[in-house]
């Protein structure tokens, strides 16, 4: 690709989108990053020409990490592991069709990237940013998901405060039409299967977001006007699989209409069945929707009471067979795990002087867990109230305030915690990317800040504290007596 063509791209996004075009790392709406299964496939060393492999190449790296994860975007799957002690050497990735992932430093350092069979991407590195070397498709889809951040930022106002369905739909509308001239303007650049998986996320994104303001923002009943656009959401699109929720809101909102409720798991998932006729798809579309209600409940109010240890037993057993059962199951381990009652997970973290500390060292102790990050804007707004917390309580030889960092740089959560927690209150530990490890499994950890109150015998009382406050201080307080 010539460095003109991308010179001359980035001009015309300014020309056309100065209120879309800063591309600023704004949070991804939707993307819960809740939902990580890593199985460590690790990049090889090989210069062969195979057309079933994607080759990535590290060209420049500023960095100080040693690591580069390709990850899909919407599984969590880890494709590969690339090294990033040695520059400019070329590691083969085994990959079977064209698909949407993200290239990961740190939980908030990620570009997207479409990885297809043949093709060769480099990386260019530095400390804030990760980017792919003149890359017309992926400049496009990052531009595609940031445009949409953009447009959301830039008017808060109209989504969050006023009631006007008819200016967010006209906003996006209006979007989605701007976008789709870009992605045509270039079309002759792109590979056929590029340009399908573009195109669907110009849509789809604007999609998502409109779901995302009917269902949890305005809470619009299923038979409401707004919804129309659902008419548009194919049900057998092979690209469903990288925002996968769109289409199965769409069944939720159908489902409704039809019946007035949602009887059980099972009338659901036969409702995804009759009406997706794609096998692979089906199996996708239900795995990931059994995944998301025990993940994120927040997201399925209408589904949450139809959850509980028997009917998730029951579709375990029910989608036993499903060629995506892996995401139900890792799903399910962690419900169970970090459910009430339970023996909770004997996880291993680290000192500010680099010491181990096993959470069975505290057994004897009621553990109240901060798990939290550096680069997490809700922790740090909560954190001042947990320090606080810990003060109040540190004569308190019963009870420890375990502040959990799950930050991937050591050294950053080093120099916070030192500016922020002068004193040391609390116990300041930090596991390396723990939200994707064990750590983040067993106590089903997808979104942070998490607080959660464990007993004197290690046993999980509630996995879900509320944030630091008078309320979260009285159940500590309540357990403590009556232990």
């Amino acid at each position: 690709m010539r460095g003109d063509s991308q010179a001359r791209f980035r001009e015309n996004l300014r020309v056309k989108l100065p209120w879309v075009t800063r591309l600023l790392p704004i949070t991804i709406f939707n993307m819960r990053t809740v939902s990580i299964l890593v199985f460590g496939l690790f990049a090889v060393l090989s210069g062969c020409e195979n057309k079933k492999e994607f080759q990535i190449r590290v060209e420049v790296n500023r960095s100080s990490y040693d690591t580069l994860t390709i990850r899909e975007l919407i599984t969590g799957r880890t494709i590969a592991k690339v090294p990033l002690d040695k520059l400019n050497k070329d590691y083969a990735v085994g990959i079977d069709e064209a698909t949407l992932a993200e290239l990961v430093l740190d939980s908030e350092i990620t570009y997207l990237t479409v990885i297809s069979p043949g093709v060769r991407k480099i990386v260019l590195l530095d400390s804030s940013s990760v980017r792919t070397k003149q890359s017309i498709p992926d400049t496009l889809v990052n531009y595609l998901w940031k445009s949409t951040n953009q447009v959301v930022s830039q008017n808060s106002e109209v989504f969050f405060t006023q009631d006007n369905p008819e200016k967010v739909k006209f906003l996006f509308d209006s979007l989605t039409v701007i976008r789709s001239k870009q992605i045509n303007e270039y079309k002759s650049q792109l590979t056929a299967e590029e340009f399908r998986i573009l195109d669907y996320q110009n849509t789809a994104r604007a999609y998502s977001f409109l779901m995302y303001y009917g269902r949890t923002i305005k809470h619009y009943l299923p038979d409401n006007k707004f919804f129309s656009f659902i008419g548009n959401i194919e049900n057998d699109n092979i690209y469903t699989k990288s925002l996968p929720n769109n289409l199965l809101y769409k069944y939720e909102i159908e489902i409704v209409r039809q019946r007035d409720s949602i009887e059980s798991l099972d009338t659901f998932l036969k409702f995804i069945e009759t009406n997706t006729k794609n096998r692979d798809l089906t199996d996708f579309l239900k795995a990931v929707y059994l995944k998301d209600v025990i993940e994120s409940p927040s997201y399925w109010r209408r589904h949450e009471n139809l959850f509980t240890t028997k009917t998730i037993k029951d579709a375990l057993h029910r989608e036993s067979t499903n060629r995506y059962a892996y995401l139900i199951n890792k799903a399910s381990a962690s419900f169970y795990a970090s459910q009430k009652g339970t023996k909770g997970y004997d996880f291993t973290a680290f000192k500010l002087d680099g010491t181990e500390l096993k959470f069975s060292d505290l057994k004897g102790k009621i553990v109240v867990i901060d798990t939290w990050a550096t680069w997490c804007g809700p922790c740090i707004d909560q954190r001042p109230n947990m320090i606080e917390l810990a003060k109040r309580h540190k004569d308190n030889r019963d009870i420890v305030f375990l502040m959990v960092s799950v930050d991937s740089s050591v050294d950053r959560w080093k120099k916070y915690v030192t500016r922020t927690n002068e004193n040391q209150y609390g116990l300041e530990v930090n596991i390396p990317d723990g939200m994707n490890g064990e750590f983040g499994d067993k106590y089903l950890i997808k979104a942070i800040p998490k607080y959660i109150l464990i007993d004197k015998d290690g046993v999980i009382v509630d996995s879900n504290l509320p944030e630091p406050s008078i309320g979260m201080e009285q159940l500590i307080q309540s357990l403590s007596e009556k232990m």
